[in-house]
């Protein structure tokens, strides 16, 4: 399970990631997954959030960064962010497929708007 923070700069290796297919012609298609990706790349997250979380999780990591307690503390917000979201998804597998990771979607697309039903 990836550490919040752990990172090649910190001495930690980097969590595992696998990429999937993300990308596409169009803009929203790049930002919601339509295509190739190059592995071992990285890709803009689409997500929305509070500007209240969005300051929490800034105030989060400068904080983590400046306590002299923290023995890892994240190098980046974009960093603390990809472990984060790597633990959420680790926890979901886990409680909700048997801990595998859940197959690839059968449409590269992402569907926008309210939630599948």
């Amino acid at each position: 399970m990836p550490k919040i923070g752990s990172g090649p700069a910190n001495g930690n290796p980097p969590a595992k990631t696998e990429t999937g297919p993300v990308g596409g012609s169009g803009i929203l298609g790049k930002l919601i997954g339509a295509g190739g990706q190059v592995p071992g790349g990285k890709s803009k997250v689409p997500a929305y959030v509070t500007n209240e979380l969005l300051e929490r999780l800034r105030d989060t990591v400068v904080g983590l960064q400046r306590d002299p307690n923290v023995e890892t503390p994240p190098v980046s917000l974009s960093s603390f962010v990809e472990a984060a979201i790597a633990l959420a998804i680790e926890e979901a597998e886990e409680q909700h497929n048997g801990g595998r990771r859940y197959p690839p979607r059968p449409n590269a697309r992402l569907k926008t708007g309210p939630p599948v039903s």
